[in-house]
């Protein structure tokens, strides 16, 4: 069964694979039917299957997320019905299905619509009106970047906007929106952290997790904890057939007449049904639920599977009832913990004579399935999250049994209570739930705080095949009973890939990188020993944005620290994202902020000041006038601003910063500075070589004198894709281009200039090849590739 579902799951990548191309998957299903008419290999009919499953399912999606030229970049009024609502502190974020417009133009796919700043409560089963402004999904056009074209792509998500003066039309009658609401609400007394979590056990909406909280889960490899999935159904599924074979048990006339077991089993896997339908049928919900059903199905027909067996069974059905999930990471990790606890629980039992025996072969065997766990999922949370959960066995160990035995069959018995209309007795079992919880948070805050607690690792695909190969040799080499070998192969393997994963890669030549961080800022300088992050826009108190970009690309590029961060204005555009970027590399050795009135008593960075201190950074105030250089020779000049410099207008505390490279060329750096502060810089300005263009390039700033005294050869607009704001203007463009400028615009794609060419060279990232989607809506629905 193992080489056919292999060959399944083959095809099914080869032909859901956006990169990819069209033609080569097409030579291969000819090739392949071509050996499958001349051999006749079960493998190669699963192969076949699986290209061509796959290929007429991209197809259909493609089909779905067809969105005409009437829909996009303007205001237009829909009809829809709410599928999903996810809210957060800064937005509501509503998945729409039957989206229409009033000429009755129905959307083939879903719309996502983010509602900012309403105090609305919306349910799934809702109908609305509302008036929205949608935009296809856009990737962000940097080298290491999340795929969000993919994801919407693969959720059959065609068109993603923001919406206002909405409208409910008709009340949702959906009996699970109006519990998970309930259930909501008899959380409301619980501290934040404690809700969230319970939130995502019952509820699979992770959403209100605070993020210091959230941080610590991944830092320490116990995410899946929140997540619904294997362990979480295999428990609730425990619980059932447990309690079942004890009723049943307790009259011998059910006992000797009755199929107790196979009842109790069932008994389980309605429990665990019934869990994932209050949860909203997460995805790995449904993959848990699908592995459970093949066991017990494999036990009701008197079929002796060796458990590989029941797993790609199970496997098979997932993908055959939603091949997409083929390229769901959380699909492979929640199979491998899937597979720790069969090989836990299908272990035989040691004999014992005393309970601290039993305790003890327990104890062992958590720390074992723990352990085999962590190993196994490395590679892929290596190379996927760029983490090393260092201490993910010490906060396994502890946190798997108080979920198991104490806060999941609590909050799970609490949730029946509101279901059942008993909601102050959910709210007292939600409150000692959460006394677990605390605990459990507290261990996780502190092996946050250990040394090596929260450590990052280069995004290198090939260390990650490297060890994944050498957990393959270890596993072959256990099963062949060499075990001195197998724990010498491991950890060297360990070694080597620790070793180099969390080892900086230091630059050698000067250059500089542009990203497309939206409507906002952020660019990396590096000299030789030396890293410079200037700015990082994003909305406080958000897991992903403009810092969150900037982190992963500069872990692609081995950088894990910077040397310093420079944040030339206290606005959300420019240093938003300065705190998730601070929690997404190993450190910041100096901060470099203006020594300004508006700097010192912005709160995001006096938080960001202490965090740096405390680990063992510092904070370098600069003024006007201030001049240092580095060991390459590389000069730093502030031009602006005084210190304690006030202005009404935030953007003219904007720091000013003049780089001379010790090749000759100049860089300068103006934030947000306005005509006003332009016009005071003037009779100082040299002309430079490269140039950020002031204020995204605003009407307001790069004023003509500004410009010609500069004579910058390469001037960069961060500008976001189609901002509303129409940055940069189109005035403004031209003053640079009458003054011999070559002009970039970061919308189009990150900028890098390569200072050690002689001349400089300067480089737009563009994706240039078509992909799949592209080439199947090119030659079936007759678009332009």
């Amino acid at each position: 069964m193992l080489l056919p579902t292999l060959a399944l799951l083959l095809g099914l990548l080869i032909s859901l694979s956006n990169t990819i191309g069209l033609f080569f998957n097409i030579s291969v299903m000819v090739l392949v039917s071509l050996c499958f008419w001349r051999w006749r290999k079960t493998w190669l009919l699963f192969l076949l299957v699986g290209l061509l499953y796959g290929l007429i399912t991209f197809a259909w999606l493609v089909w779905q997320v067809q969105v005409p030229p009437n829909w996009l970049d303007k205001k237009i009024t829909i009809s829809a019905q709410i599928q999903s609502v996810k809210q957060t502190p800064q937005y509501t974020k509503l998945r729409l299905d039957h989206v229409q417009q009033p000429s009755g133009e129905l959307l083939h796919g879903l719309a996502d619509v983010f509602v900012y700043q309403s105090k609305q409560q919306f349910l799934a089963g809702q109908s609305m009106k509302a008036t929205a402004k949608f935009h296809m999904p856009r990737n962000k056009q940097n080298p290491a970047t999340f795929d969000t074209e993919g994801y919407a792509f693969l959720e059959h998500v065609a068109l993603v906007g923001s919406a206002s003066n909405i409208t409910i039309t008709q009340a949702s009658d959906a009996w699970l929106a109006k519990q998970r609401q309930h259930i909501f609400a008899a959380m409301d007394s619980l501290p934040a952290a404690q809700k969230g979590i319970l939130a995502a056990l019952l509820l699979a909406d992770r959403s209100d997790i605070p993020l210091p909280i959230d941080d610590a889960f991944a830092a320490s490899g116990a995410t899946h904890l929140l997540a619904i999935s294997g362990l979480h159904m295999g428990l609730v599924a425990g619980w059932g057939f447990f309690l079942s074979w004890w009723l049943l048990t307790r009259r011998e006339d059910w006992i000797i007449h009755l199929p107790v077991r196979g009842l109790s089993l069932v008994a389980g896997l309605l429990l665990a049904c019934a869990y994932a339908t209050l949860a909203g049928w997460p995805i790995p919900a449904q993959r848990a639920f699908l592995m459970l059903l093949a066991a017990v199905l494999a036990w009701w027909l008197r079929r002796k599977q060796w458990p590989l067996n029941t797993m790609l069974a199970a496997l098979l059905l997932i993908v055959l009832l939603d091949p997409t999930s083929v390229l769901s990471v959380s699909l492979w990790l929640s199979f491998v913990a899937t597979s720790a606890l069969l090989i836990w629980a299908s272990a035989p039992a040691t004999p014992s004579e005393s309970k601290a025996d039993q305790i003890r072969s327990w104890f062992k065997a958590l720390l074992l399935v723990s352990l085999i766990a962590a190993l196994a999922t490395l590679p892929m949370i290596a190379y996927v999250f760029g983490r090393l959960p260092v201490w993910s066995l010490f906060a396994n160990v502890v946190l798997v049994p108080i979920y198991a035995l104490w806060v999941l069959p609590l909050a799970l018995l609490g949730e029946w209570l509101v279901v059942l209309g008993l909601r102050d007795w959910a709210t007292m079992l939600f409150e000692v739930s959460g006394w677990g919880l605390q605990m459990s948070n507290q261990w996780l805050l502190t092996l946050y705080d250990w040394p090596w607690g929260r450590l990052w690792l280069q995004s290198s695909l090939m260390l990650s095949v490297f060890l994944a190969l050498a957990l393959l040799v270890s596993g072959w080499l256990w099963i062949k009973q060499k075990q001195k070998t197998t724990l010498l192969t491991l950890s060297m393997s360990l070694v080597m890939f620790v070793g180099l994963s969390t080892q900086a890669a230091q630059p050698s030549i000067a250059s500089f990188a542009v990203w497309d961080v939206g409507q906002g800022a952020s660019s990396l300088l590096r000299l030789p020993n030396f890293s410079l992050l200037v700015d990082t826009p994003g909305k406080d108190g958000s897991k992903f944005n403009g810092g969150s970009e900037a982190a992963a690309n500069l872990r692609a590029l081995g950088a894990l620290q910077l040397h310093a961060l420079l944040l030339s204005h206290a606005q959300s555009d420019h240093a938003g994202g300065a705190e998730r970027l601070y929690a997404s590399l190993n450190g910041v050795d100096e901060l470099w902020l203006a020594d300004v009135p508006a700097n010192r008593n912005y709160v995001s960075f006096q938080r960001l000041s202490e965090k740096v201190i405390q680990d063992g950074g510092s904070v370098r105030w600069l003024k006007q006038g201030d001049v240092w250089s580095l060991t390459d020779g590389s000069q730093f000049e502030v031009l602006w601003p005084p210190k304690d410099y006030k202005n009404k207008n935030d953007n003219n505390t904007s720091l000013v910063l003049l780089v001379r490279l010790i090749s000759g060329e100049r860089l300068l750096l103006a934030g947000d500075i306005e005509a006003e502060v332009e016009k005071v810089l003037l009779p100082s300005l040299p002309k430079v070589d490269v140039m950020l263009m002031p204020h995204h390039g605003s009407k307001t700033s790069s004023t003509s004198p500004f410009v010609e005294k500069l004579q910058p050869k390469i001037v960069i607009a961060q500008a976001g894709y189609a901002n509303h704001f129409g940055f940069p203007k189109v005035e403004v463009v031209q003053r640079y281009a009458a003054a011999g400028s070559t002009i970039f615009n970061t919308s189009n794609g990150a900028v890098f200039i390569d200072f050690s060419a002689q001349p400089m060279t300067a480089t737009q990232y563009r994706l240039l090849s078509a992909t799949k989607r592209q080439q199947i809506n090119h030659y079936l629905f007759k678009t332009k590739l």
